[in-house]
C-alpha cells in the first residue's frame, strides 16, 4: 500500500487501485440531500456524520460517481466535496466524542468505524 492507494492483483498482468475518500455536502433540499446520500451508499461509502461519508473508490468509481453527483444537482446551489485522504492522514485524524449510530433502510444501527 502507497499513501491512501490499495493496490489488488486481480489475476497476473491486472491491477486495481483504489484511494480512500471523504465525501462531504451542504445540501439544503430534503429530497435531494437524501438522493445524494443514497447514491454514495450505491457506492460503497459509510456514512459517519449526517453529511458525511467515507470509503475508498478506484478511480473510475469516482468518475462514475463525480458525474451522478453532478447530474443529481444540476444547476441547484448545493455543495459536494471530495477529499482524497492518505494513510497518513487518515491516520493522524482525531474524534472527539461519541460516534452516533445511524439507522440504515432495513432498521438496524450501524456505525462506521473505518
Amino acid at each position: 500500500m502507497h499513501g491512501g492507494m490499495r493496490i489488488y492483483v486481480i489475476h497476473p498482468g491486472m491491477v486495481r487501485r483504489e484511494t480512500r475518500y471523504l465525501v462531504i455536502y451542504d445540501v439544503t433540499d430534503d429530497n435531494l440531500r437524501n438522493r445524494v446520500a443514497e447514491t454514495l451508499k450505491d457506492y460503497g461509502l459509510s456514512r459517519i456524520q449526517y453529511s458525511a461519508f467515507i470509503g475508498e473508490l478506484a478511480r473510475h468509481k469516482l468518475n462514475s460517481l463525480t458525474v451522478d453527483l453532478k447530474a443529481l444537482i444540476g444547476e441547484e446551489v448545493e455543495n459536494v466535496q471530495i477529499y482524497p485522504l492518505c494513510d497518513l492522514c487518515f491516520k493522524g485524524r482525531r474524534e472527539i466524542g461519541k460516534p452516533k449510530k445511524y439507522r440504515l433502510d432495513e432498521g438496524k444501527a450501524k456505525v462506521a468505524y473505518i
